[in-house]
């Protein structure tokens, strides 16, 4: 299975907004800098999380991207869930049945396919579903990541 690259950029995404000094919303030009991606690109993934329910968009000055609700209760789920969508990984394109004529034997077989690749989906959802994004702003010694003026700084790599 492979993830598109936005799953990571939406991680990062949350992360800065959870950072954000004051909660004060972010330009979308302040985040691609950051993540040295092109802007346009970076709506798209933005886009992706406002539609799933992750952040909230404001436009006008002092206006930009904010967390729709609190990190703490953010999961890998909902940024999967907004970035790759709901459906199911995989899904029969009836090839089978062009080689196999026999479609009861080709139902069978797909079943088995398929049963186990949802199988393999459900624990993985499982697994990011127990994941919580607030986890990820902890340093190692347990001490919380100080807010950060995104605004304010350069490329500083030591924030």
């Amino acid at each position: 299975m492979k993830l598109k690259s936005s799953f990571e950029q939406a991680v990062c995404i949350l992360l800065m907004l959870a950072l954000s000094k004051d909660h004060m919303p972010l330009r979308s030009v302040v985040i691609s800098n950051r993540l040295g991606v092109s802007d346009s690109y970076l709506k798209k993934v933005l886009h992706q999380m406002v539609v799933g329910g992750l952040i909230s968009s404001e436009a006008g000055k002092g206006g930009g991207f904010s967390l729709s609700y609190d990190i703490n209760r953010m999961t890998l789920l909902d940024v999967y869930n907004a970035i790759e969508g709901p459906s199911p990984i995989i899904k029969s394109t009836g090839i089978a049945s062009r080689i196999f004529f026999d479609d009861q034997f080709v139902e069978v077989q797909e079943k088995k396919i398929f049963d186990q690749i949802g199988r393999a989906e459900t624990q993985f959802k499982s697994g990011l579903k127990k994941e919580n994004l607030g986890a990820l702003l902890i340093n190692p010694d347990g001490t919380h990541r100080q807010p950060i003026d995104w605004n304010r700084i350069g490329d500083d790599r030591h924030v």
